[in-house]
């Protein structure tokens, strides 16, 4: 059985999303088969971050309705041999839980890594927490996406998920410095969670998280999204922070 794992946040727009297609990079270079999972009905952006866009017929409702077998709903990424993604469809569906969770298990017999992309919603965060095996929370270093993940660390205990993991996203040194909070030990102490990641702005980053281009295995931004995956696998790899 394969290693589910949510991403989720406080608010959208924390670069969750590209951080789910970019981790499943790295684990996919690892060898280690991963499927990315969008939970974000009416929103679709995994498409474009993972090159597939144009590519993608079916979706995640047509797998759930019974439309079409799973198989045919999900899309190899060019970004990666190994990495796979099944996108949200564009219009708002109703979703049952015990559907989603049924495909994801049995999906887990086949790829040993499935990462789901969940949308800043409760309901999205409780279908996901219905079958995840770990839980990754993102969030930026502003005092109110602190305040608001730590609420979502709570709802995840609430909800059976206790191994809680920690990404800081988009971290600009210098609003540190200018004291837009103390510093980085402040923000996981406020959530609670264990930190695996920090990811600083970078215009690399940006620009391959719009399809405009990709970095390079031996990058600096590759490295970090490396780094966390190994972490994740619970491997000894150091913190990668500008």
């Amino acid at each position: 059985m394969g290693t589910i794992t949510m991403l989720t946040s406080a608010k959208d727009g924390v670069g969750k999303s590209t951080i789910a297609v970019f981790l499943g990079v790295a684990l996919a270079q690892q060898n280690e088969k991963t499927l990315v999972i969008e939970l974000d009905n009416g929103f679709r952006s995994i498409d474009v971050i993972s090159a597939t866009f144009g590519k993608l017929v079916y979706d995640l409702d047509d797998a759930l309705s019974g439309r079409v077998e799973p198989r045919k709903a999900i899309v190899e990424s060019p970004l990666a041999e190994n990495l796979y993604v099944m996108s949200a469809p564009f219009k708002s569906s109703s979703l049952k839980i015990e559907d989603f969770v049924r495909l994801t298990r049995s999906l887990g017999e086949e790829y040993e890594h499935i990462i789901i992309d969940t949308a800043a919603t409760a309901g999205a965060v409780f279908t996901a927490a219905s079958c995840a095996m770990r839980a990754i929370i993102v969030t930026t270093a502003d005092p109110v996406n602190i305040r608001n993940s730590k609420q979502i660390e709570e709802n995840l205990q609430e909800y059976s998920v206790s191994n809680i993991r920690l990404i800081i996203n988009r971290v600009v040194t210098s609003q540190i410095k200018a004291g837009m909070v103390p510093d980085l030990d402040f923000v996981i102490d406020s959530i609670g969670a264990q930190l695996i990641g920090v990811i600083p702005e970078l215009s690399e980053l940006t620009l391959a998280s719009a399809g405009v281009t990709s970095f390079t295995p031996n990058s600096f931004s590759m490295k970090i999204y490396s780094n966390i995956a190994a972490r994740l696998n619970g491997n000894d790899r150091p913190l990668l922070v500008m």
